[in-house]
């Protein structure tokens, strides 16, 4: 989920942020004996900094972490003289990297400067077109409108969004992804973006086309996705759990931790991370409100057995 920039790092005071920078920290190939000294003094200043970094160390593995350790390495320590103003900075460079990775992948960030509707994390957004048309916005998305002439329409930057639109035979709603587009005429229906384009028909009739050509007609609850060169084969959807997010729900029918803790991710303020496999492939299946993520979560640890481990403020790990 996105970083606000007027949010604030973690403070350096809290002792797993503390046990992240220095672990980030001596990770450095500069790193030498002056900082195992101050390192040591550190974990000898207090019982919990042993335990704190304790638990970094036996999550190492997860991919976030995996990300800061890799970008971590070009980082360069301060001459001793500086040192007692670096462990801010290193909490700081470790918080903010830990989360660098999945920010720029999941956000957009770049797209979302090009945009005329935005989202941010856990908000949803309706918006009346000026066709008449109307979207909701779900989080973390962001839209460019197209209406221009007798062209009407929007791309689709980032995201999801759903759409209602008013039938107007002479002048198509078109939503356009980097994988292809989305025609219809008058219709309700949902569009995803990601590393394909999800389609989704709660009524009327829409025409999806990849970027090279080839297309396929949805009905009501229908589905497909959509790469750049081809429209895989159209699948049934039970409408009520593919939209329930518009009425600020999430259910799931025998689907794995995984694929819930991909779908939680998208509307909680911070990285998700499962540590055990086991875990992940748990099944679930409920029907959950998504205005408190952190219950949320709570609630699929207690049904899984999971133990809830909070690294830092952007970071949260599942484990058993």
């Amino acid at each position: 989920m996105p970083l606000r920039f007027d949010q604030e790092v973690p403070s350096p005071g809290n002792v797993q942020d503390q046990a992240l920078a220095w672990f980030a920290r001596l990770q450095d190939h500069k790193s030498g004996a002056a900082d195992q000294a101050e390192f040591a003094c550190w974990l000898a200043a207090d019982p919990t900094h042993q335990t704190a970094y304790d638990k970094v160390v036996q999550l190492w593995q997860s991919p976030a972490l995996n990300t800061a350790l890799s970008q971590h390495a070009s980082i360069p320590l301060r001459p001793p003289a500086q040192r007692k103003s670096t462990i801010r900075r290193w909490a700081a460079a470790a918080s903010i990297t830990l989360i660098s990775g999945w920010f720029l992948a999941s956000t957009g960030c770049l797209q979302r400067w090009q945009a005329d509707i935005t989202t941010a994390t856990g908000e949803q957004r309706r918006v009346i077109l000026a066709d008449g048309s109307a979207l909701v916005l779900n989080t973390d998305s962001a839209i460019k409108l197209d209406y221009a002439g007798q062209q009407r329409g929007v791309t689709l930057l980032n995201g999801e969004a759903y759409f209602e639109v008013q039938a107007d035979k002479d002048r198509p709603f078109i939503v356009t992804t980097k994988q292809g587009t989305v025609r219809v005429v008058g219709t309700r229906f949902s569009v995803k973006t990601g590393d394909s384009t999800q389609v989704n028909v709660e009524s009327g009739l829409v025409i999806c086309s990849a970027e090279q050509g080839q297309n396929r007609q949805l009905s009501v609850g229908q589905h497909t996705e959509i790469d750049t060169q081809s429209v895989a084969e159209i699948s049934t959807i039970d409408t009520g759990k593919t939209f329930a997010w518009l009425k600020g729900r999430l259910i799931f029918q025998d689907r794995t931790l995984a694929d819930v803790i991909t779908e939680l991710d998208r509307y909680h303020p911070g990285a998700i991370v499962i540590a055990d496999a086991k875990l992940a492939n748990t099944r679930i299946t409920g029907n959950y409100k998504l205005e408190d993520t952190d219950s949320l979560l709570r609630t699929l640890a207690n049904i899984t057995g999971a133990k809830i481990v909070n690294i830092s403020t952007y970071l949260t790990i599942l484990k058993n």
